[in-house]
């Protein structure tokens, strides 16, 4: 495969994975059985998980898109890190709290 000459992440791409992050897990959080509304994402609970969730979605999603930026184009790049880290770290955090659970 051949390598793709690319510049550094710019803030503008940091923000725009973060934003997609922060929807992704407001998104999650809104499948909840006990959010019944908009309202109900901003309650204590939702954002100390939204803490939880952001932190290790955003991490492996720039780390991700720093990868493959190496290899592909800026937007090809930051589409599949997000296709790919979001997932990945739902299903961690999820594994990590089911482990926690006595």
């Amino acid at each position: 495969m051949e390598n793709v000459k690319t510049r550094p992440a710019t803030f503008k791409q940091h923000l725009t994975i973060a934003l997609i992050v922060l929807f992704a897990c407001f998104a999650l959080f809104y499948l909840d059985k006990d959010t019944h509304s908009i309202s109900d994402l901003f309650k204590l609970g939702n954002l100390i998980a939204l803490i939880i969730y952001f932190t290790p979605t955003f991490i492996i999603s720039i780390f991700l898109f720093n990868q493959f930026s190496k290899k592909t184009t800026g937007s090809k790049s930051m589409l599949l890190s997000l296709l790919t880290g979001i997932p990945l770290s739902f299903f961690l955090v999820i594994c990590f709290m089911l482990a926690q659970k006595p």
